[in-house]
């Protein structure tokens, strides 16, 4: 019987410490593609289907400081290439060392 409890204790310790990741702050479709499923930029920006670019749930232009960084995209399926390709231009006008275009797969 004590075994029991302790079991209860042990899942009632990891319900308690778990972190929950938190939603996108922009709800957008991704466009489907092949490739890893590597998310590792170290700051997101999310771009909606209107090309607001988002950051940290905010919508407003490109951060100021942020050369040298490695920035993953999420952008919406019905983005434009056009806006897209501006603003990939504006990374690396502001010395974004790389960039990580979120898809989803097919």
């Amino acid at each position: 019987m004590p075994m029991i409890n302790v079991a209860f204790l042990l899942l009632i310790f990891f319900l308690m410490t778990a972190v929950i990741a938190p939603s996108d702050p922009v709800r957008i479709a991704p466009p489907t593609g092949l490739g890893d499923e590597s998310d590792a930029g170290e700051l997101i920006l999310y771009i909606d289907a209107d090309g607001t670019l988002w950051k940290d749930g905010t919508p407003g232009a490109l951060p100021e400081g942020i050369g040298g960084q490695s920035v993953t995209i999420r952008a919406d399926q019905n983005l434009s290439g056009a806006v897209l390709a501006d603003v990939f231009g504006q990374l690396k006008r502001a010395g974004i060392e790389g960039v990580n275009l979120v898809v989803a797969r097919p």
